[in-house]
């Protein structure tokens, strides 16, 4: 069951980091093809920036979840057997720390910005936080799960997977 969940999670993040990358790309080529007949859309470079930030935070859940991120190895690749498993629940209890950072602190970012709007839109900057508390709670999820794994004694390899992108 955990397994299926966390496939389900992975699909759904996937699913997320798609539509993002499509509206990005949809809010940029609209400003360039209005810039080109000579009516720029004032708000198609804010929200193409304010897109990127949220894509950056689901690709950031993506490649913690496929242990895709950079890591230095050096010292981890010549551990075996219960010394690695414990390095690395170690190391997702320090990740799940970070998580639960964001979590937690990240409402408070929210709260303090309901009021400030876009620059070219009548919409809150609280909107561009929204992404922090979701991470902390994907980091969280991804950090437990992966802590379940080294404990089940499954490798600790990253995924050969490829981004759906």
């Amino acid at each position: 069951m955990l397994a299926n969940l966390g496939r389900l999670s992975d699909r759904l993040v996937e699913i997320a980091a798609a539509i993002l990358l499509l509206a990005m790309l949809a809010a940029v080529f609209l400003g360039v093809v209005f810039r080109l007949i000579n009516q720029p859309l004032a708000w198609s470079d804010e929200l193409a920036q304010y897109l990127m930030v949220w894509t950056a935070f689901v690709g950031w859940i993506l490649a913690g979840r496929r242990r895709s991120h950079i890591r230095i190895t050096a010292i981890i690749d010549r551990l075996s057997g219960a010394a690695r498993r414990t390095v690395e629940i170690v190391i997702q209890l320090s990740v799940a720390a970070l998580g639960l950072v964001l979590l937690t602190q990240s409402f408070g970012l929210i709260l303090r910005n309901t009021d400030v709007e876009w620059v070219s839109l009548p919409l809150s900057v609280a909107l561009v936080y929204i992404p922090i508390p979701i991470a902390g709670f994907a980091v969280l999820f991804q950090a437990a799960l992966q802590i379940v794994e080294a404990l089940r004694g499954e490798p600790i390899v990253a995924s050969e997977q490829e981004l759906p992108l």
